[in-house]
């Protein structure tokens, strides 16, 4: 029986380096090919990646199946994981909602709430999940529930995780072999890079030889992970509890995100904003007349990411809102910003990503 590595689910071989599941030595112990080892370990950029077609033939194929469809989302990216493609393929199909790591989230929100919130965005888009319910694979919180869940939901069927790449598909079923069995080490490897999965992971779990499955992840184009270099991730991707950055703006202030957007308003009366991304990301206030120059002369400086590196092959667009009430501004792959208040704000981000616009998902 061919092995297949547990990073990307290709078959292992020795022939051919610029095929998936390269190793140099075939051997018995061997579990994970050369491309996943090197994105685990160092951050490296894969030669070889699942494209998004390669990705919709999968899930075409897969969503055919009597199956249960765990879709994963990133409750902290939750706009850009909320896919329409996925929504589209998951309509009419069983399926459990699951916002991971909601750890990142300030431990006074009131998940009730969220999971409230997730669902009013299911109604709007017509996605019927039989359970929504929200998890950590970090921390490894709700597992209990989810698999609760499952079990009630699964009707002797395979289950399959999908989702947009990075959300944590291969965290969330490892955090669920390491709560229900011996296992103290991951199963599946993972990385932070997108695209790490190539082909299904089958994993036999159940007692009626069913399956938990793995899938490759669909690239978000307009994550702004695809805009930038691995190094610049770990500024961008929280990895523990956001500590929300809290300000009153009057008319002409400004808020950078690091290089990555900037905020103007103007407003007739003093707004509270709050910023929710990750806390190596550098904030910065300043007065709206010196965005031009600060955008001339700090961008890769202390504005940063982008790094100088990054900025060449980046360029940015701008987009004009109307806040009224208490609102947030999403941005993909990096995190929201609340406006309380009435104000026209002007919106400056890297060009092939995106902002949208949501009722507050945090009271």
């Amino acid at each position: 029986m061919f092995k297949k590595c547990v990073g990307c689910g290709a078959i292992l071989q020795a022939e051919n380096e610029n095929k998936p599941g390269f190793v140099p030595m075939l051997t018995e112990e061997m579990k994970i090919c050369k491309r996943c080892f090197r994105m685990m370990h160092y951050n490296e950029l894969p030669k070889i990646v699942a494209t998004n077609e390669e990705y919709e033939a999968v899930i075409d194929a897969v969503v055919k199946k009597n199956a249960l469809f765990i879709y994963i989302v990133d409750i902290f990216s939750f706009k850009s994981t909320f896919h329409k493609m996925m929504i589209e393929r998951l309509r009419n199909k069983d399926v459990i909602l699951v916002a991971n790591k909601i750890d990142l989230l300030p431990k006074s929100t009131n998940l009730a709430k969220v999971v409230q919130w997730i669902s009013k965005e299911c109604d709007r888009f017509q996605l019927k999940a039989l359970a929504i319910g929200v998890a950590s694979a970090k921390t490894a919180d709700f597992m209990d529930d989810l698999l609760a869940t499952i079990d009630m939901a699964r009707k002797h069927r395979d289950v399959y995780f999908v989702g947009c790449a990075n959300v944590g598909k291969s965290s969330i079923i490892n955090a669920l072999l390491k709560r229900t069995t011996t296992r103290t080490e991951d199963v599946i490897a993972t990385s932070l890079i997108p695209g790490t999965t190539l082909n299904e992971i089958r994993i036999p779990y159940f007692e009626d030889n069913s399956m938990l499955i793995d899938t490759p992840g669909l690239i978000n184009t307009s994550d702004i992970l695809n805009q930038i270099l691995p190094k610049s991730f770990k500024s961008i991707l929280p990895n523990k509890e956001v500590k929300p950055k809290t300000y009153q703006i009057t008319d002409g202030n400004s808020i950078f995100l690091g290089g990555l957007a900037v905020l103007s308003f103007s407003t007739k009366k003093p707004l509270s904003v709050t910023v929710y991304t990750s806390n190596s990301l550098y904030l910065h206030r300043t007065k709206t007349s010196r965005v031009e120059e600060l955008f001339t002369s700090q961008l890769g400086g202390i504005l940063i990411p982008p790094t100088k590196e990054e900025i060449v092959n980046l360029s940015y667009e701008s987009k004009d809102i109307q806040i009224t009430g208490k609102k947030d501004i999403w941005f993909s792959g990096f995190g929201f910003v609340q406006v309380s208040g009435t104000a026209k704000i002007t919106i400056r981000y890297i060009k092939n990503t995106e902002v949208y616009i949501t009722d507050a998902i945090l009271g």
